[in-house]
């Protein structure tokens, strides 16, 4: 009977199968000396091979000791630049690799994640101008006598049925992440009404979809003159 000599191509092979039956390198370098003695593969090559396997690589065409192709990480970063709102999930199905793989190649990258910020909305100049005058106004008089225990004041906010996400996105230490667009304000949305003093909330109201302040709904401060005389 001819006597089986493994070669590496059956290593490589072999060992992956032992990677999958939760094996470790060591226990693997022993059963591969239990069945091929001195053709079996050493142990620092299987230590070599389960780390390759670690990070979700299984390519045992490579040549032995061939570190891994440069080009893998150029092809990561075009898929960034195309849209560095991928999740590691959606990267690993269009690399054909591993989701921890993914993960510690953008590592590797010197990649980190950032929520988006919200795009502020920009106040002209009259605006920023009557904000400023009001303020001191304001200040001024309560340094002359306190009076904000006296004060409530009410505003409203349109609530958006549509409620738009922040993403994360992969980018370089140091640079701007995605902007996230607000919601249409032509959306389906209801307005809320809410009334505060200077200690917490003192009455609210929702509107119902669609309709707007007008004198009808001005009806709402004679709700809030009774909350607040109960409040009292």
């Amino acid at each position: 009977m001819t006597k089986f000599v493994s070669n590496k191509e059956h290593s490589r092979t072999a060992l992956i199968f032992c990677f999958h039956l939760k094996k470790t390198a060591a226990e693997s370098y022993r059963l591969f000396g239990e069945a091929y003695g001195e053709h079996a593969p050493s142990q620092k090559t299987c230590e070599r091979w389960f780390q390759r396997f670690k990070i979700g690589d299984f390519n045992t065409d490579k040549k032995h000791g061939k570190p891994p192709k440069k080009y893998e990480d150029v092809e990561m970063q075009a898929l960034l630049d195309e849209d560095d709102l991928q999740t590691q999930k959606q990267l690993a199905e269009q690399l054909s690799v591993s989701q921890q793989a993914v993960s510690n190649r953008l590592r590797e990258m010197g990649k980190i994640q950032k929520v988006g910020r919200w795009v502020p909305h920009e106040l002209n100049e009259r605006q920023m101008e009557r904000r400023k005058n009001t303020c001191e106004i304001l200040l001024e008089r309560y340094r002359r006598k306190s009076f904000l225990y006296r004060v409530v004041t009410g505003d409203e906010k349109w609530i958006f049925f549509e409620n738009l996400k922040r993403k994360k996105s992969w980018v370089d230490p140091g640079t701007p992440s995605t902007s996230t667009a607000r919601p249409n304000r032509f959306g389906r949305k209801t307005m809320l009404c809410v009334w505060w003093d200077q200690k917490s909330m003192v009455y609210y109201e929702l509107l119902k979809p669609g309709e707007t302040i007008n004198i009808k709904c001005y009806q709402q401060l004679i709700d809030l003159n009774r909350s607040l005389l109960k409040n009292d």
